[in-house]
């Protein structure tokens, strides 16, 4: 299941420290709200440049990827997002397929952590047909895709589209009494086409049903009495990139998550809902062969809202920048960036819980030093401080190989 870790730990929070839990105090899904720096640390400092998500698009179907993506968004916290995917043929018909994905600490108010290993066979007409599963250790979770691929020869432009059926033995695998009234089903796509003027449009995203569950047995649970969960993304990206090493690109960031739970306590009862948009748009740019210039420009847009335990409405406008120089050498170079924020941040809630306005600017001083072991292996590495908030801002590590 896509975010099982994340709700199961929730409903244990709940359950087993439920005297701790009341309006006010710190809740998983408020916890994020205050803290600043979250955007600034995923959305400008953190982030790949155009240039390494560029080739990660081109390589997604062609062969096998990795990438890594780590580093501090707090005092106690690492961000980690890790990708997998391999694409090994096994004869003239038949391909091996496997991805793995991570994603760490966001603005998102879940994780995702899924496995997914298959086979892939060709058909007529540069196409292909794929199943995979996740071999997961609690059988109720274990999830089936399926699907049709279209592609070129080379692999680098594709269309892909499939289902996904979520915790397809949930109801005669799970302990607790769990009975679904709504099967979770998903709509999954995986798109890279090429536009005029080398141009290429990049999509991918997960759509569906989420599930509907409810626990009728107290004595088989007797914390949680139903739970309702539905997440969907989409991302929408053009991009080109030329031979000079001059880079554009434009994109549309999507997220919308529900969680439904009830509780034999009905004072923990909530509806927990939170849309985010994200717009922006980078530039990258070389001159006179040694110097390089990334601009990145973000717009974020967010409302979140609980009904019922910890009761409120957030809402969240950021405009985000970065401003970042790399010094070239052949195979390698030292990166100094600035990076910014302005938040507009509005907490509402009944009393007594605080209500408040945030709008303070915050920045970033970031350097850096990226080594390319080949034009298939890269390796960033970089430190940043806090200009305004006075303090360390945090390590980070970046790695991507193709193989």
């Amino acid at each position: 299941m896509r975010f099982a870790k994340s709700s199961v730990s929730l409903v244990l929070l709940l359950g087993a420290n439920a005297a701790a839990q009341v309006p006010g105090t710190n809740w998983a899904y408020t916890d994020p709200y205050r803290d600043q720096m979250l955007y600034l640390h995923a959305l400008v400092n953190y982030s790949y440049d155009a240039q390494w998500q560029i080739g990660w698009e081109r390589q997604q179907l062609a062969g096998n990827a990795l990438r890594i993506n780590t580093g501090s968004v707090t005092s106690t916290e690492l961000l980690t997002d890790t990708d997998l995917n391999i694409n090994e043929a096994l004869n003239d018909r038949w391909r091996f397929h496997g991805s793995f994905r991570r994603t760490g600490l966001r603005q998102w108010s879940d994780q995702e952590e899924r496995l997914l290993l298959g086979l892939e066979r060709s058909i007529p007409g540069n196409s292909a047909v794929y199943m995979a599963v996740n071999p997961e250790f609690s059988k109720e979770f274990i999830d089936v895709a399926a699907g049709y691929t279209l592609y070129r020869d080379d692999r680098e432009q594709y269309v892909r589209v499939g289902v996904l059926l979520e915790d397809i033995n949930y109801e005669t695998k799970n302990e607790r009494g769990g009975e679904s009234e709504e099967s979770p089903v998903a709509l999954q796509w995986l798109v890279r086409l090429a536009l005029v003027h080398d141009w290429y449009l990049y999509s991918e995203g997960e759509v569906g049903t989420g599930f509907e569950r409810v626990f009728t047995d107290a004595t088989l649970s007797p914390d949680l009495a139903r739970h309702d969960r539905q997440t969907n993304t989409a991302q929408l990206r053009v991009s080109r990139s030329a031979e000079d090493g001059t880079v554009w690109s434009a994109w549309l960031d999507w997220y919308d998550f529900n969680e439904v739970m009830e509780f034999r306590q009905a004072s923990f009862n909530y509806e927990y809902n939170n849309t985010q948009l994200v717009i922006a748009a980078e530039h990258i740019r070389v001159m006179r062969d040694r110097h390089q210039v990334r601009l990145l420009v973000r717009h974020v847009q967010q409302e979140a809202s609980s009904r019922g335990f910890n009761e409120h409405d957030y809402d969240r406008t950021d405009i985000l920048g970065g401003a970042f120089y790399e010094y070239l050498w052949p195979n390698s170079g030292a990166i100094f960036g600035y990076a910014f924020g302005q938040p507009d941040i509005a907490f509402r809630a009944p009393d007594p819980v605080e209500s408040y306005n945030l709008d303070d600017y915050r920045d970033k001083l970031i350097a850096g030093w990226r080594y390319d072991f080949s034009d298939r292996a890269q390796i960033h590495l970089s430190v940043s401080h806090e200009v305004s908030a006075h303090g360390f801002g945090g390590g980070a590590v970046r790695f991507q190989m193709f193989f």
